[in-house]
């Protein structure tokens, strides 16, 4: 893992560091900032190369320092002049006293924690208190390890459609060397390969955006900033299949504690370094800001735990080998089959509607009424039966009339029934749609063996073969490294490649899920996944589809277009 690559003056430092459990390491976590102001920074942090730390500098304190005071009147300079001094004053405080620890007694209240959680077992009181941590540079296989965690564990990670990944630190590219492959007879080859597939994404970004300007030419109602952003968005959204899973990127996570002690003590059990690494990382920075409610995480305790966590998984591995093929013949076409996508979506990316209740109508239609009736559920659900096929849609159409955008949720009824889907789509879609946390999904290893999508947009603009020969070679440095490193070849794949997970989720979270996702200014990968699954639902429930209202099923050639133009008029009202 590489160390922080930001660097601080020692003025800059000084006013930043009371509020970072550090500034030099990847790992850490936030003190005394109001939660404002890091969600605010957050926001930021998705569509930005800089770090938190930086960001909080360059936005929040440089622009006291230095004020653009140009044309200012009398009043606003005096105004400007007496933030700056609060601000020095502020800053010397922390550094002088610490922060809330000198008004209350943070011991007696850590004590207290202690004791509950320890003494009684108390877990509810550790959802009570909470912390602000970011990693920084870890690879992506780690993020999606990270954001797997998801009851009381909120993450925003660095975006891929709006951040160009072609820095180098120190003259390299940045992806994660992992140690195990670096160490071993694959580890000359393993760099090479990466600094292959990132010096292709790096050399084609220029000749690809002048594609697409040629194609997709300035609007008249569009500014130039809002052009620059659109092409940029599209190039990204194109040329990210380019990327391995080993690319370094950023992530932050507000978690209350009992959230905290899970992901730490799992992660402590995980087969691959650099989890295990992070967690280690992870709980110094947090014994620093909530010592008390992580504590059981690397406890006697919590190594049972872990030991239970590692021996199931190895079972669990050992079971499948014996049972389940776990070849891909007659299942979907492997290797180097190149499947083409146009800009509307993927060819062949797949969704399997696997499971869903026969009932769900009368379990939906019982459950909205049941909170106005006096009667069980069980005979609310036998006289909603015999309703007509008629009376029931008349019943859906009356609670979903109202809605009039995506953002009036449907009401809570709409959670009593779940759909599994069994889905296949290029590593980025699944990169974009883990981070809705309200159903249950699980995926299978990264892997180049299901295939690898090739954007239409590349043949167009002539760009495509030398992508193709990259990936074809990084497939046969999976295929070898796999029988040794199972685990750690992972790390090889490209957000090209094919890889299977199932979402398991009730029809209230389809609906926002689909509802959001299939928006114009969605990635169109993501975006027809999202329209397959719709159509499939609608084949056994046609009548709970029309609660979905606000499935956008048009397709957009450039999909930030109208997105920036929408900015822009906010920008201007600003």
């Amino acid at each position: 893992m590489i160390s922080s690559p930001e660097r601080f003056t020692k003025e800059e430092a000084w006013f930043i560091s009371p509020f970072f459990t550090n500034l030099d390491k990847n790992v850490f976590a936030a003190k005394y900032l109001p939660s404002e102001v890091l969600g605010a920074l957050a926001s930021r942090y998705s569509r930005s190369t800089k770090g938190v730390r930086r960001l909080f500098f360059d936005e929040y304190i440089k622009p006291i320092l230095e004020p653009d005071l140009g044309g200012a009147d009398h009043q606003s300079v005096k105004e400007a002049e007496t933030m700056r001094k609060e601000l020095i004053s502020f800053v010397d405080y922390l550094h002088e006293h610490g922060g809330w620890e000198t008004v209350i007694n943070s011991r007696r209240a850590r004590d207290f924690f202690q004791k509950w959680l320890a003494a009684y077992g108390d877990d509810s009181i550790a959802q009570m208190a909470g912390a602000h941590i970011f990693f920084e540079n870890i690879s992506n296989v780690a993020v999606k390890i990270l954001e797997d965690f998801r009851i009381g564990f909120a993450p925003l990670e660095k975006s891929t459609r709006y951040v160009v990944f072609d820095q180098k630190v120190g003259g390299s590219y940045l992806y994660f060397l992992e140690p195990d492959l670096v160490k071993s007879k694959y580890g000359r080859e393993y760099t090479r390969l990466m600094n292959m597939l990132f010096g292709h994404y790096t050399e084609s970004f220029e000749p690809f955006s002048k594609y697409l300007r040629k194609v997709f030419p300035q609007e008249k109602d569009q500014t130039d900033r809002a052009y620059r952003e659109t092409i940029k968005a599209k190039a990204c959204d194109v040329l990210r299949v380019c990327l391995p899973a080993a690319t370094l990127t950023n992530v932050g996570f507000f978690g209350v504690g009992q959230a905290f002690e899970y992901v730490l003590t799992k992660c402590f059990a995980h087969p691959l370094f650099e989890i295990r690494q992070l967690a280690w990382e992870a709980q110094k920075e947090l014994n620093q800001v909530i010592p008390s409610l992580v504590d059981r995480a690397s406890s006697s305790r919590g190594k049972v735990y872990q030991k239970y966590v590692s021996d199931t998984e190895k079972a669990l591995e050992k079971l499948t080998q014996r049972y389940i093929r776990t070849d891909m013949q007659g299942y979907f076409t492997p290797g180097v089959e190149v499947a083409l996508h146009t800009g509307s979506g993927t060819e062949s990316s797949s969704v399997d509607l696997v499971e869903w209740d026969v009932d769900a109508e009368d379990r939906i239609l019982a459950s909205l009424l049941y909170k106005y009736s006096t009667l069980p559920f069980r005979q609310i659900k036998e006289k909603v039966s015999a309703l007509s096929q008629k009376q029931k849609l008349e019943i859906i159409k009356k609670v979903v009339g109202r809605r009039q955008v995506r953002q009036h949720k449907l009401v809570r009824a709409f959670e009593n029934t779940y759909y599994k889907f069994d889905i296949v789509g290029n590593l980025g879609i699944y990169r974009d749609l883990q981070r809705h946390r309200m159903l249950t999904q699980e995926r299978q290893r990264f892997t180049t063996e299901l295939g690898f999508e090739v954007p239409a947009d590349l043949v167009l603009a002539g760009m495509d073969k030398l992508y193709i020969a990259a990936v074809g070679k990084i497939d046969n440095f999976y295929k070898r490294v796999k029988r040794d490193f199972p685990n750690q070849a992972q790390y090889v794949a490209t957000f090209g490649h094919r890889i299977r997970w199932y979402q398991w989720e009730n029809l209230r979270e389809l609906a926002w899920e689909t509802e959001l996702r299939t928006g114009p200014q969605g990635h169109p990968d993501y975006r027809k996944i999202e329209q397959l699954k719709v159509e499939a639902v609608r084949k056994v429930h046609p009548s709970l589809v029309q609660a979905l209202k606000f499935v956008d099923w048009n397709q957009y050639d450039l999909a930030r277009r109208e997105s920036e133009k929408r900015i822009d008029q906010k920008l201007a009202k600003v």
